[in-house]
């Protein structure tokens, strides 16, 4: 018992002994910015103990934010009409940073003139559909344990996806229901599983021999928890894709199109956006 209690002591010791080393370095620290600022002339808000004037210093950094800026539009505007009535080319305007100008280059990107990826859009798995060949069918159902909300977000897609069915799972496995659905000539599986109540994630088979994919859902909301929603209407969607632009993105995008191919003039709007490797519905 007495060597624990030493052994512990010690352990303490050298606890207190880094903690005061790591508070004397981050004031230390504190200190040299603090020096730095002030042989600059600058004082800052939050160098101010007292609250009011803390904020009244503030309020007035923020005033001249204001006006430098305004000064710096009025300079840019006169350079430019200045530039205009001389015949002169105007300055450049300055172009904001942002996640998209500032990528750096993908080599999965697709091209509008990229022959391969033309050339396998004619033999890939969803080029029937998309020609008009096959309507699609879509055979929609659950995992074996299913919530409370899995049956509500399924008639949410039985109202967005034309031709879908909903197929009780019961205790079904899914290889009999994907030879079911190939007996019924449906072209697509979508099993929505559930975890905890809340259904977390989509299964989408294409049939007969694939792809399959694997979605998770997140920050799932349903119509019924929208204020004042709306309800869908029975005409057929159009799909509309944002930045869909890497070959993945272009193989999701047309597996999302060979589910409202259905052979007539669209009439309604489905959007879907691709934002940094997830999918907005």
């Amino acid at each position: 018992m007495g060597e624990k209690r030493k052994k512990n002591r010690g352990e303490a010791a050298g606890r207190f002994e880094r903690d005061n080393e790591n508070g004397e370095y981050e004031n230390e620290q504190r200190k040299k910015q603090k020096k730095q600022i002030e042989d600059k002339g600058e004082i800052l808000p939050s160098m101010i103990k007292n609250k009011e004037k803390r904020s009244e210093v503030h309020a007035k950094l923020k005033h001249q934010k204001k006006l430098d800026k305004r000064k710096k539009i009025k300079a840019r505007d006169a350079a430019e009409k200045r530039a205009l009535e001389l015949g002169e080319e105007p300055p450049p305007k300055n172009v904001p940073r942002t996640i998209e100008n500032t990528r750096e280059f993908d080599e999965t990107v697709c091209k509008p003139d990229d022959e391969e990826l033309f050339a396998g859009n004619d033999a890939d798995e969803f080029s029937g559909i998309l020609k008009r060949e096959h309507i699609p069918k879509v055979l929609i159902t659950t995992c074996r344990f299913n919530s409370t909300r899995g049956p509500a977000f399924i008639s949410e897609l039985l109202s967005v996806i034309p031709n879908a069915h909903y197929f009780k799972r019961g205790t079904y496995d899914l290889k009999k229901i994907v030879e079911y659905a190939n007996k019924k000539d449906f072209t697509s599986i979508i099993v929505v599983h559930t975890n905890r109540r809340e259904p977390d994630a989509l299964l989408i088979i294409g049939l007969p021999d694939g792809p399959t994919a694997h979605f998770k859902l997140s920050k799932l909301l349903l119509r019924k928890d929208i204020k004042n929603h709306g309800n869908p209407t029975s005409h057929k969607p159009e799909l509309v894709l944002n930045n869909f632009t890497t070959r993945l993105g272009h193989r999701i995008g047309r597996s999302q199109f060979s589910w409202s191919a259905s052979g007539h003039i669209p009439q309604s709007t489905r959007l879907y956006i691709l934002p940094a490797s997830s999918v907005h519905f």
